[in-house]
């Protein structure tokens, strides 16, 4: 309904956003199924309404200026030639970088999109959807201006290449203050971590490893204390060995596993 052209934008917006009323969006569900269809029908209905509310939004991000822009006079301070003394005096101390821009804030969520949700290789532009739903997480649970970047880091034989991420990663450090890495299949995940923690000078973090590996053990724990035991004494089994469970298994073992 909300792309359907018999209705001008601006109403088509306010119909839109009525639907998003997500509270009481599950009134509109169907009463006549079981869990097991219902569980069906929504993943199939929000597949469906996901796609359309992307095609009328265009994408879910967009970047705004946070300076007061007064005038055209504005722009000789936020631009040139104002902006001359924060590049000499970046170019002096690195470090100021994190200061005078937004850099500390910033956070780059790279993708070569070979392992998107449950849906494998989507092609290089196809995790954009996932990576900007990362950035909107970011953007509105904390407040990171997060920016996506899908990478074609195919080789001359159409495989994925680990080398091709790091030395991208490496190239674009300098304008962020860390690095998301997400959707990317292994073994490449492994060696894309390892290599640029080591060698990257701001923090670089698997999101599907470390991020999953962290939920884990907090869910873990407080589960634990429900039930009074203790992590130790516990038998863990691991279906898999991904790059979430290779995760999963470090970090409870130096939780005490």
């Amino acid at each position: 309904m909300v792309y359907n052209g018999l209705y001008n934008k601006a109403h088509a917006l306010k119909v839109f956003e009525k639907v998003m009323d997500w509270i009481n969006l599950e009134r509109f569900f169907p009463k006549n199924m079981n869990d097991e269809q219902l569980s069906a029908f929504k993943t199939a209905f929000y597949k469906r309404f996901s796609l359309e509310a992307h095609r009328f939004y265009s994408g879910k991000m967009h970047f705004m200026p946070k300076v007061p822009l007064d005038g055209l006079s504005s722009f000789n301070v936020w631009y040139t030639p104002g902006v001359s003394a924060v590049s000499t005096a970046i170019r002096d101390d690195n470090d100021l970088s994190f200061v005078l821009t937004g850099r500390a804030n910033r956070v780059a969520i790279v993708s070569d999109s070979t392992r998107v949700l449950g849906d494998g290789d989507c092609t290089p532009c196809g995790g954009l959807g996932v990576m900007e739903g990362k950035a909107l997480l970011m953007s509105r649970l904390a407040g990171i201006d997060a920016v996506p970047l899908c990478v074609d880091n195919r080789d001359e034989n159409g495989e994925p290449s680990a080398d091709k991420v790091i030395e991208f990663v490496k190239m674009i450090a300098p304008s962020f203050g860390a690095v998301n890495l997400e959707d990317i299949s292994q073994p490449n995940c492994f060696k894309i971590l390892d290599v640029l923690r080591k060698e990257c000078a701001i923090p670089v973090w698997h999101d599907d490893a470390q991020g999953t590996a962290c939920v884990v053990l907090a869910g873990l724990l407080n589960a634990l204390k429900v039930v009074g035991k203790d992590i130790k004494d516990c038998k863990i089994v691991f279906y898999g060995a991904g790059a979430a469970n290779t995760a999963v298994a470090n970090l409870l073992v130096v939780a005490g596993a």
